[in-house]
């Protein structure tokens, strides 16, 4: 091996020279004689000091005097050569002794590299010296040479190591990437198979367990087409059954990864007991395998199997990291797709469970509805009647009011569905909450008078126009007022009390009892719907108060609910905000007059007889010409024969819809419609206006509602 050249650097690198002597006349010699090597002399003035600079320094060589008091120069090279760091520095000994053969093997002993009687002979003496600067010189590059070897393999290994984490990281995101795109885990599989190979393995099979603890291949991937063939047809040629001792299926059934780094024939007899499973293998040039468990909250799912034909990639415990870590990913995303195809198994039969109870709450409706609007119109009917005897008319206002809490049940059911789908719709107006107030009092005059309740009716509020929905706010005074009514005993007290704000921004209703209260544990949950608590034994489905507040915060407002306690009475106070428009309206006064009734040709299709008579007796009464209809084809061949202004429709008929009925009316003539029926679901209202009806009006009509619609009907301009 050749020396190491010493660079220009490295020779104009000045090193270190001790001259270790007591008498310094002496070592002024030495560092004279030396001066003219041009090196780094340090001088030491006994063996201690010396010491003391090898501490501090390295050098190049030793000049040691042997006689020195104390502690003499045999002594200082044996505490030198004690010193790991300078146990290979050369020591020359210089000495006045001429005991020449003692003191020379004793110094060889210690490690000497000469021994030199004095006088010393300069030029010899700066050669030896220079000699060993030299050696020094050279010894040092060799080490910085080795340690920049080491370095540079260092920063090498570094940034292979850096490479291959940076390239983990990458396939561990491209898998991630993989394994979120789809929900469907046999694509998501097969995709990801596909990033294993050739990535990671040269060919790879993943499993999935079925519900009968079986291995389904669901997914198989080869780098070499002509392989993949054969590899797809695997699982006929081996079991996959769970006692199996194939990698795939020992993993699944132990839960612990293998990794076979050399796949010999005693691999292969241990893996498989036919010759032709062996055979296959040997045919796949199966060189190792790595197999992991497919884990997910400590279960085993399935398990992916790699691998390699070439004896050139990696395997070890790094590789077997970067499996499980895949495994880990798929195993969370498999678990994912089941607990999201259950979620949405759940949801959809939620869904169809929903559907069938809002399509049997419809034709409930519809059912419960139709039969009620001949009662009612017939009520309306005799109530007109002049000649009808006093003594009957309270029994007839008895049967109106029972038909129309009938019908407020039925739309409560309703109501009720539309709110959980946040599904109310309100037709807003200027309104007179004062008006809608009275109105609500009136239909529960009856019962306060039967409960014989004193009724004290504050209505204060000086500002009561509301943007709302006049039946809506209606309804919500009804549920109040009834509630208080329904938990007040028999001569209790009821107090009804409208106010402002400081700021006139809003109205205050406040309906308080006397009656049953409400208990600290049930006040929180009275606005849940069928939630009574100890209010239940009163009877109700309890639907009243959570329709309330929702209707009430339709509006933008609030409602709230006190009580002392039992037998302490209750008060229920609804706000409503008072908008700009509404304050326009009432600076304004009411607005104008109402216009001249309109008479109408009215075409009335009701398959129900009662109530189709009923109808045509009572709007015929009010003015209008009526023709009746009992079926798609009767309104059809009325409508050749005549012109109509409007057609009044329901829409479950014999031989079609009213909707059907419109759009076949519109195609030849246009004209208005109003939709009257039993069905009153947000998509049956929906339905009627997409068929070209003006308004949906549920049965049981009000008549006074339907003639009020009539009139504001938009009639279609006759060519």
């Amino acid at each position: 091996m050749s020396e190491p050249a010493v660079t220009t650097e490295d020779a104009d690198q000045k090193v270190n020279i001790l001259i270790v002597d007591d008498r310094p006349d002496k070592l002024m010699a030495h560092e004279v004689l030396l001066e003219e090597l041009n090196q780094n002399i340090v001088k030491a003035t006994s063996g201690k000091e010396a010491l003391r600079c090898l501490l501090k320094e390295d050098f190049a060589v030793i000049l040691l005097d042997v006689n020195m008091p104390g502690m003499d120069g045999f002594e200082t090279a044996s505490m030198i050569r004690q010193r790991p760091r300078s146990e290979t520095t050369p020591i020359i000994f210089i000495s006045a002794v001429n005991d020449t053969e003692n003191h020379v093997s004793r110094g060889y002993s210690l490690g000497a590299v000469d021994y030199i009687l004095t006088p010393v002979v300069p030029e010899i003496l700066r050669a030896k010296i220079m000699v060993f600067a030299d050696l020094f010189k050279k010894t040092e590059q060799i080490k910085r040479q080795g340690e920049e070897r080491a370095k540079f393999i260092r920063a090498q290994a570094a940034r292979k190591e850096a490479e291959a984490r940076q390239e983990r990281l990458a396939f561990l995101a491209d898998a991630s990437n993989v394994l979120a795109r789809s929900l469907e885990f046999h694509d998501t599989f097969q995709n990801l198979a596909h990033l294993v190979v050739p990535r990671l393995a040269d060919f790879c099979i993943i499993d999935i367990a079925d519900d009968f603890g079986m291995l389904q291949q669901v997914a198989v991937a080869h780098r070499d087409p002509e392989q993949a063939a054969m590899l797809e047809n695997l699982r006929e040629h081996y079991p996959s059954s769970l006692a199996s001792r194939h990698g795939g299926t020992r993993v699944f059934q132990t839960g612990k990864s293998e990794m076979c780094c050399d796949m010999t024939e005693e691999v292969l007899h241990d893996l498989f007991d036919r010759e032709e499973d062996r055979q296959l293998i040997r045919a796949l040039n199966a060189k190792s395998y790595t197999a992991v468990p497919l884990r997910a909250r400590d279960r085993v799912l399935g398990a992916i199997t790699m691998v390699n034909t070439t004896a050139h990639r990696q395997c070890g415990p790094n590789e077997l990291s970067l499996a499980e870590e895949l495994a880990q990913r798929a195993a969370l995303a498999l678990d994912n797709a089941g607990l999201y195809k259950a979620a949405q198994k759940a949801r959809e039969e939620a869904e169809r469970a929903n559907l069938a109870k809002d399509r049997f709450l419809a034709m409930l409706s519809h059912e419960l509805r139709t039969p009620l609007t001949p009662v009612l119109t017939s009520l309306l009917s005799f109530d007109s009647e002049e000649d009808v005897p006093d003594k009957i008319r309270p029994t007839l206002q008895m049967i109106r009011r029972n038909v129309e809490l009938e019908a407020r049940l039925i739309d409560d059911l309703l109501d009720l569905t539309r709110i959980s789908k946040g599904k109310v719709q309100l037709s807003l107006e200027i309104v007179d909450a004062h008006g809608l107030l009275r109105n609500a009092l009136e239909i529960c005059q009856a019962d306060i008078d039967q409960k014989q309740l004193v009724l004290e009716l504050d209505l204060s509020a000086s500002h009561v126009r509301l943007e709302a929905d006049p039946a809506r706010v209606q309804q919500i005074f009804w549920n109040l007022i009834k509630n208080a009514v329904k938990f007040t005993a028999q001569g209790g007290q009821l107090r009804i009390r409208t106010g402002n704000d400081e700021l006139a921004s809003e109205l205050r209703v406040e309906v308080s009892d006397s009656g049953v209260g409400i208990d600290a544990e049930s006040l929180p949950k009275i606005f849940k719907a069928f939630e009574q608590g100890e209010r239940a034994r009163m009877g109700g489905l309890g639907l009243g108060l959570a329709i309330s507040k929702s209707l009430v915060e339709a509006h933008h407002g609030h409602i709230t609910a006190e009580s002392a306690g039992r037998d302490q009475g209750a008060t229920f106070t609804a706000v409503f905000p008072l908008t700009d428009v509404a304050a326009q309206e009432e600076s304004n006064g009411s607005g104008a007059a109402p216009a001249d009734r309109k008479t109408m040709r009215i075409l009335l299709v009701e398959d129900h007889e009662d109530t189709n008579r009923s109808l045509t007796q009572l709007l015929r009464r009010r003015g209008y010409h009526v023709q009746p209809a009992h079926n798609v084809r009767n309104a059809l061949d009325l409508a050749a024969t005549e012109e109509f202004d409007i057609v009044v429709s329901d829409i479950g008929l014999p031989d079609g819809t009213g909707v059907d009925l419109m759009q076949r009316l519109n195609a030849t003539r246009p004209i208005a419609g109003i939709a009257l029926t039993g069905f009153g679901m947000e998509e049956d209202i929906q339905k009627s206006h997409d068929g070209g009806f003006y308004h949906h009006l549920v049965k049981p009509v009000d008549l006074n509602k339907l003639d009020s619609i009539i009139q504001k009907v938009p009639l279609v301009e006759r060519s």
